[in-house]
């Protein structure tokens, strides 16, 4: 009798590890399809007056796929369309493992349609893949490529540089197309996609990078952090508003994932950045 109760025992102490195991992982998959929208405010000294108070929306990491479908794409524009932004940005990695779920997601994107533009570079996934569906895709549903070059941005008689730089991982980066004939008194807006960038920008023109690749993780532990990050310094660059060496750098935590389709601790998200006229220097941010 007493060896038959031990062994219930074990089987309901078995049972339940099963059971929170696959309560966890449901967790998991659950939190990798549930899309948040995160607002944040960020002071640019040489942002100009008439820019304060622009609507940035930023995305990236979509990584659609066997796993992740373009459904959580489509939900992301959804939730970035009802904030209304002046400008959006995308920060690659849009398909994973093959060039034929491009199309899709990116003609999704396409219907966004903000005041000052679309505009986006490639992702590390994107070169891995086929960077020339990609870009052909870009045309084709009216997304502006900002690898490696910039555009202005104009609003009366003000102007404010955009600009873009390649993959840290898989392509030369050329600031200096980025930057065009920026003034010396002037500050850029960069998007790229490794925000391991920040560490090798040589320049003081940047006043805000705008990145993804990270994931925020994708998979944090409580009192570990994440197991796996893919970025040089640590948890430097996992997500939000983190001071570079030369200059401020966003990362958003991306829409989807790699890998098994489920995140911890660092829900999807779409990102809308409202840029104001800061008052102190950016030495001081």
């Amino acid at each position: 009798m007493r060896r038959l109760l031990s062994r219930r025992k074990a089987l309901l102490a078995l049972a339940g590890s099963a059971a929170c195991a696959a309560a966890g992982a449901g967790y998991a998959f659950m939190e990798a399809r549930s899309l948040r929208v995160v607002r944040t405010r960020i002071g640019l000294p040489r942002l100009p007056a008439a820019f304060s108070g622009l609507k940035v929306g930023l995305m990236s990491d979509f990584h659609h796929s066997f796993t992740v479908p373009v459904a959580l794409a489509e939900k992301a524009v959804e939730l970035l369309r009802a904030e209304k932004p002046d400008l959006v940005l995308l920060g690659g990695d849009y398909v994973t493992g093959s060039s034929r779920y491009a199309e899709s997601v990116i003609e999704v994107l396409g219907t966004l349609t903000p005041p000052l533009g679309l505009y986006g570079v490639l992702g590390n996934h994107d070169y891995w893949t086929d960077p020339r569906v990609i870009r052909n895709s870009f045309s084709r549903f009216g997304i502006e490529d900002l690898s490696n070059r910039g555009v202005w941005l104009r609003r009366s008689s003000s102007r404010l540089r955009l600009g873009g730089v390649a993959d840290l991982w898989t392509e030369e980066q050329d600031l200096e197309g980025a930057l065009g004939d920026l003034g010396p008194r002037e500050g850029a807006l960069i998007v790229t996609h490794n925000p391991d960038y920040a560490e090798k920008v040589a320049s003081n023109a940047i006043d805000l990078l705008l990145c993804g690749h990270t994931h925020g993780g994708q998979v944090v532990l409580p009192l570990i952090g994440a197991p796996y990050l893919p970025s040089k310094y640590g948890m430097k660059y996992a997500a939000g508003l983190v001071r570079g060496p030369r200059c401020l750098v966003y990362i958003t935590r991306g829409v989807g994932t790699v890998g098994p389709p489920v995140r911890l601790g660092s829900p999807p998200e779409v990102n809308v950045i409202e840029l104001v006229r800061a008052q102190r220097s950016p030495s001081s941010a």
